[in-house]
């Protein structure tokens, strides 16, 4: 299927943007470095850069003169961590693969069946990215909507040279929530005059997981989940408020909306027993990612055409969630997992500070994302 030298120069490109990529993690919204490399490598390619009026993230259309347009996604941000942004997600390995796709594609433009938009995005950390580029008019600025959309995130615990194909829900639904328990301040000694928040909040924490545990079914896969509370100093016996910031995940809508209705419930009725006031905000952020049965079938081809179905499978899905999802609700979207991983090692996860991208991940990325391309 592949012409077999131009695939070899786009996968040794697609290294070379990497090592530089790597050198250059910068966080979400902050991606003006990143950015610029990636169109000074875009300019040498017979590509239409679409601008869609943001700092950070790049867009390009290449005309094939084809009557249907099908996009390949890539996200280009680093992790923000303690110290500092760090491509411990692999991000700089997903942007790189889109450039090596780049090359590929448009050096064999006359015999695509599509037009090809390649959209390199911003802030996928945060699930923000797409969700602004939309805001920005990104589908009413290309040339056409496109008929469908692939992406691929590394999977560090799939074998490097494997692509995971998976039919259904993949990654999941996200809201954030934050409560804020509003009491009375006052002195340590005379507790009978205050209204402590931090009693609520605790409470609070301690019966959330009560959510999971007794408001969903068993076999339906769900996380509830604090990751701050704020309340107080040293010198502050009793506060007046406290903060609660968590988010919750499932891969069933109705369930989700379920989860949602009782964790304020319960945010309130605590509130109400410790008699504190209570502000409640939950957020959506992405819907799950779901790979449907049509797409399913476009992807499989696909993935046959670049690594052969012996190195095809599945896996089980994740809690994790993705913005690429938002995209799915405006087109057919397919996300795929190819390996990353060592094989014969343990490698770490997403955001370890361990986290690692095997050197050979690209010579099957690139391939998978081509023939998305190229599959009818």
């Amino acid at each position: 299927m592949f012409k077999k030298s131009i695939m070899t120069e786009a996968v040794d490109l697609a290294d070379k943007h990497r090592k530089v990529l790597h050198t250059i993690p910068e966080s979400a919204f902050e991606e003006r470095e990143t950015t610029a490399y990636i169109k000074k490598i875009c300019a040498d390619y017979p590509v239409k850069l679409i601008d869609i009026g943001m700092e950070t993230g790049a867009v390009y259309y290449l005309d094939a003169g084809r009557e249907e347009t099908v996009a390949l996604r890539a996200d280009i941000d680093a992790l923000l961590t303690e110290q500092g942004p760090r491509h411990l997600c692999g991000h700089d390995a997903h942007s790189s693969t889109l450039l090596g796709a780049v090359h590929y594609l448009c050096a064999v433009k006359d015999e695509l069946p599509y037009n090809v938009l390649f959209i390199f995005q911003p802030a996928e950390e945060g699930t923000r990215g797409v969700r602004v580029m939309l805001d920005h008019g990104l589908l009413d600025k290309i040339p056409q909507k496109p008929a469908r959309i692939f992406g691929i995130h590394n999977r560090p615990e799939i074998d490097c040279g494997d692509v995971v194909v998976h039919k259904g829900p993949l990654m999941s639904e996200k809201n954030i929530f934050r409560i804020t328990y509003t009491g009375v301040p006052g002195h340590g000694s005379l507790p009978h005059k205050c209204v402590d928040p931090i009693v609520a909040a605790a409470s609070f924490v301690t019966g959330l997981q009560t959510v999971v545990s007794r408001n969903v079914d068993p076999f339906e896969p769900v996380i509830c989940t604090v990751n701050s509370i704020a309340a107080g100093a040293p010198e502050i016996p009793v506060p007046k408020e406290a903060v609660i910031t968590g988010y919750f995940r499932s891969f069933d809508h109705e369930v989700h909306k379920r989860m949602e209705e009782r964790l304020i419930r319960l945010a309130e009725s605590t509130a109400e027993a410790f008699e504190c006031g209570c502000d409640v905000s939950s957020v959506h952020a992405v819907p799950a990612v779901v790979n449907s049965e049509e797409m399913y079938s476009i992807a499989l081809r696909a993935a046959e055409k670049a690594v052969g179905k012996d190195h095809i499978v599945d896996s089980r899905a994740c809690l994790a969630s993705e913005d690429f999802a938002v995209f799915g609700e405006e087109m057919p979207s397919f996300f795929y997992w190819v390996g990353s991983g060592t094989p014969g090692r343990k490698c770490a996860s997403w955001h370890d500070p361990s986290f690692c991208v095997d050197p050979h991940y690209l010579e099957t990325a690139v391939p998978v994302l081509c023939a998305s391309a190229l599959t009818k």
